[in-house]
């Protein structure tokens, strides 16, 4: 039987990086849900899923006003999460949805991050062990100005950098979230729409930005390829999604 993926998508211009073509690798049928249409997944939808990728997002989890499908989008969460126990994957804001759907808290980033910086895997994997071997200090990509404030309790953090305590999460070993964009390749990049290229000068201040960012990932490209492939496989092993 076909396994099927649902991706939340947040921003029309998002491709969702590697993770369209790493499941159709999989054998994955993919479908991609808009979130800013406005209304949720029919129910149908998510009783056919195996998994939901969440991407990130310029909206921020608490601007259910302004944005009033953020309610239907975290009820969707916690019950696939902490109630049907599916994977699930988040990346950026869905890694700060799963937080604030599950009990955490979200709030303004003390340091937003924009570019290539650094986390550090904890190496305390005793609570998730699909991801035993991850350690050390690794570049990654990020783009973020609010960050998950406090970890729900049923959640472990896996990775922290110095400007952000909650660079990655995990619930039991169905779900995983990253506060960083480990979706993100150099095709990925090189592919943004002009206005994202000069939204990263802005959210910097610096011209250029864009460009020097392009340069930075295409050096680090051997380490955040092993960094995706190796998060992406892992828990696609773990949750038996890979024959």
């Amino acid at each position: 039987m076909t396994k099927r993926a649902l991706i939340f998508c947040h921003m029309k211009e998002d491709t969702g990086g590697l993770y369209p073509a790493l499941l159709r690798a999989l054998g994955f049928e993919v479908n991609v849900h808009d979130w800013q249409e406005g209304a949720a997944p029919a129910a149908a939808t998510l009783a056919a899923t195996d998994m939901i990728v969440a991407l990130g997002g310029a909206q921020q989890v608490w601007e259910e006003d302004r944005h009033p499908w953020l309610k239907d989008e975290k009820a969707i969460i916690k019950d696939w999460v902490g109630v049907q126990a599916k994977p699930y994957v988040g990346l950026c804001l869905g890694h700060q949805l799963l937080a604030d759907a599950m009990g955490g808290k979200v709030g303004m980033a003390g340091h937003k991050e924009v570019g290539v910086s650094s986390v550090t895997f904890s190496g305390d994997t005793a609570a998730c062990r699909v991801f035993n071997g991850f350690s050390g200090t690794t570049p990654v990509t990020q783009w973020h100005e609010a960050e998950v404030t406090r970890a729900p309790e049923a959640a472990t953090v896996l990775a922290s950098s110095g400007k952000c305590a909650v660079q990655m999460l995990a619930v039991d070993g169905h779900a995983f979230s990253t506060q960083f964009h480990h979706e993100w390749d150099l095709p990925t990049v090189h592919g943004w729409v002009p206005q994202w290229r000069t939204a990263m000068d802005t959210a910097t201040g610096q011209p250029g930005s864009y460009d020097a960012f392009a340069s930075e990932m295409a050096r680090e490209e051997p380490h955040l390829s092993r960094l995706s492939h190796g998060l992406f496989e892992s828990f696609m092993r773990a949750n038996r999604l890979v024959s």
